[in-house]
């Protein structure tokens, strides 16, 4: 390889016509010596075959280094380097008056052209005979996502693999309407050769995102669309003043005709109107309440400008007492809106079906089975047992297993609410039914209309309230506080309650009549000391749930721990043992939960003298014999080495040796 360095001091640099004769020259010293001349402007692009397209996509200017080059070292390469060298310094500098002029012609129209194919909404790449890049405008570069010194002086296949522009040399043919894939992107694509006194220079790719072709006739459709089905009266008024524009609501409501208002001067229309001002004006009018044809409306007229053109005004009218309406609708529902939103986001979504249920026990498993069927049923569902047993969790499986679990399911425990605030918070009132009442509140069974509403508690209800409760099972409605209105409700009623409801109609606290509509189906939750098989399952669900919600990586616990779980009498139920769980994990120093991160009172059960060891006359009995009465114990209760070791912390071939060393016979239990 040969190259020389030259320093253009050429007026206004390599323009079109010194490029015509630089290729013209290249052409002749190519045919000479049989040698193909290469350009580089220094420092930083690629070696170019010399072309037309080629020097002027380079734009060298004045005062620029460029680079001759020849692949080929011998005597002939570089007489050739060196001779078109010295015909670019020393025979282009020369011009005269007719040339400068004829330069200034040529630039111009080479200025022309660049802008052109710069700015025009399409992509537009040219490449010369030799299938290097020479040209690519910005939208080419958008699409392909790269810069033009990454690019400029590339073979257009290394750039775009897909491309086959360089084919179309073959036959000398244009192309149209080719789709292909640039990037990723689907491109509608011409191409064409470029041709000059009946010689091919190159060739050039003319190309587009089919994307934004569908996009735009999408978005018109979805324009018409909305203006359409729009309920707001809607004008477009174009920049010569004329109509061109009214929707199918502005027709209907003031009884004009399109056909009879399109097309009229808005002067003849509306003369003195808010749209006329706003188009003489050139300012937004916004939300002004006026009358037309004796209607009152609420009206905003902006101007339409389109890169700083005006185009118009579009006037958007709503009839005032539509946002009467509207606006008392929004009161109405607000208050339902706040209670699903902190509903939301106080729950996480609760286990909808009866399988989520934890435990094995068989009278769990009954219980579920009944609370099953009724979940296919309509009827009202009494749920008994004591607190934290899980009633709400049942509740729930219920309404998500029936035919209304896309329907509200509202929660109200009785207990919490003040008696003189339950029957507004269940029914509701109008405005103004007492002090305070300043707009009107929607109850809880008006919010779970089509749903399921969940009574808990409902053993606290006080008598009044269970005469209004009753009326609302036996005959579906209800009148709000302060409403003479009857409203009908359809809303399915799961009540629960942990009191006995037979002893407090004994004692007349509770109705006879709401119990038996109350208790169609009752379904029985057993506490936790009768299910005590499920604690180890329960365990390890909460251990799951609450190292998730402390951040914790508590892996398992000691076997020695589920005696103490097991012989607790758990008063709280499940609730409790999720309470301990969780204490036992904050507690915990390792991995493994131990009976030391227990609260005190269950790992430290009391007994009838309140300590662990008796001591008869004030006198102490040796290790052996402590040790020899507990492992007695062990083995009458677990009747295994194994589950006896586990309960003492030992291994069971250590309780196997002691058990031989103080004769404890095995058999014997």
């Amino acid at each position: 390889m040969f190259k020389n360095k030259v320093t253009i001091n050429i007026e206004n640099g390599i323009h079109t016509r010194v490029a015509a004769m630089v290729v013209q020259k290249s052409s002749e010293i190519k045919h000479r010596y049989n040698i193909e001349l290469y350009i580089k402007k220094c420092p930083n692009s690629e070696p170019i075959a010399i072309s037309m397209l080629a020097l002027l996509s380079l734009k060298i200017g004045k005062g620029e280094n460029i680079e001759i080059i020849c692949n080929d070292d011998t005597s002939n390469g570089k007489e050739a380097v060196l001779e078109l060298c010295n015909f670019i310094t020393e025979k282009l500098g020369n011009r005269n008056s007719t040339m400068t002029n004829l330069d200034v012609i040529l630039e111009e129209n080479t200025i022309a052209t660049e802008q052109i194919i710069e700015n025009i909404p399409v992509g537009v790449i040219v490449i010369d005979t030799n299938s290097n890049i020479t040209t690519i405008n910005s939208y080419g570069l958008k699409i392909i996502n790269k810069s033009s010194k990454e690019i400029i002086g590339k073979s257009i296949t290394s750039v775009i693999p897909t491309c086959d522009l360089p084919s179309i040399f073959k036959n000398n043919k244009s192309r149209y309407g080719d789709i292909r894939y640039i990037n990723d992107r689907m491109v509608i694509v011409n191409a064409s050769p470029i041709i000059s006194n009946n010689k091919v220079i190159g060739a050039i790719k003319i190309f587009q995102d089919i994307s934004e072709l569908v996009g735009i006739r999408e978005l018109n459709e979805k324009l018409k669309s909305i203006l359409e089905t729009s309920h707001e009266l809607i004008c477009f008024v174009d920049e010569n003043r004329r109509i061109s524009y009214i929707n199918p609501a502005y027709e209907e409501y003031f009884n004009v005709s399109n056909k009879n208002i399109v097309g009229k001067d808005l002067m003849e229309v509306s003369p003195n109107g808010f749209r006329m001002k706003a188009f003489n004006s050139k300012k937004k009018i916004e939300n002004i309440v006026h009358q037309k044809n004796d209607v009152n409306l609420i009206s905003t007229v902006q101007p339409i400008f389109i890169e700083n053109s005006f185009k118009g005004v579009i006037s958007i009218s709503k009839p005032a007492n539509e946002i009467k309406d509207l606006v008392k609708k929004l009161d109405n529902f607000q208050e339902e809106l706040d209670y699903y939103k902190e509903e939301l986001h106080r729950h996480t979504k609760l286990n909808s079906s009866f399988n989520n249920i934890i435990g094995s026990n068989s009278t769990l498993k009954e219980c579920l089975i009944i609370a099953d069927k009724a979940s296919k049923s309509s009827s009202t569902v009494l749920i008994r047992g004591e607190s934290g047993t899980g009633k709400e969790l049942i509740a729930n499986a219920i309404h998500n297993s029936s035919d209304r679990e896309d329907k509200p399911f509202v929660r109200v425990n009785c207990a919490a609410i003040p008696e003189n605030l339950l029957e507004s918070e269940l029914f509701g009132y109008e405005k103004g039914a007492f002090t305070g009442a300043v707009k009107s509140k929607p109850g809880k069974f008006s919010m779970a209309h089509g749903g399921s509403i969940f009574l808990d508690e409902i053993g606290d209800l006080s008598p009044s309230m269970q005469v209004k409760l009753l009326r609302v099972i036996q005959e579906k409605e209800f009148e709000r506080i302060g409403g003479l209105k009857t409203r009908k409700v359809d809303v399915r009623i799961i009540a629960a309650t942990n009191k006995n409801l037979e002893e407090m109609m004994k004692n007349g606290e509770f109705r006879e009549d709401l119990y038996y509509r109350l208790n169609v189906i009752s379904v029985y939750l057993p506490p936790l000391r009768h299910r005590k098989e499920d604690i180890n399952l329960l365990l390890e669900h909460f251990m799951k749930k609450i190292n998730i919600k402390l951040g914790k990586k508590i892996s398992s616990v000691s076997p020695n721990i589920l005696p103490y779980l097991q012989n607790y009498h758990w008063p709280g139920n499940i609730r409790e043992l999720e309470n301990v769980i969780e204490r036992a994990i904050n507690m915990c120093d390792g991995d493994v939960i131990t009976p030391r991160d227990l609260p005190f009172y269950i790992n430290n059960p009391p007994n009838e003298n309140n300590t662990l060891v008796k001591i008869d006359d004030s006198e102490i009995k040796t290790m052996e014999e402590y040790e020899k009465e507990i492992i007695t114990l062990a083995m009458k209760k677990y009747k295994s080495f194994n589950k006896a070791g586990k309960a003492l912390g030992l291994t069971h071939r250590t309780i196997s040796l002691k058990c031989k060393k103080y004769g404890i016979n095995f058999y014997k239990y």
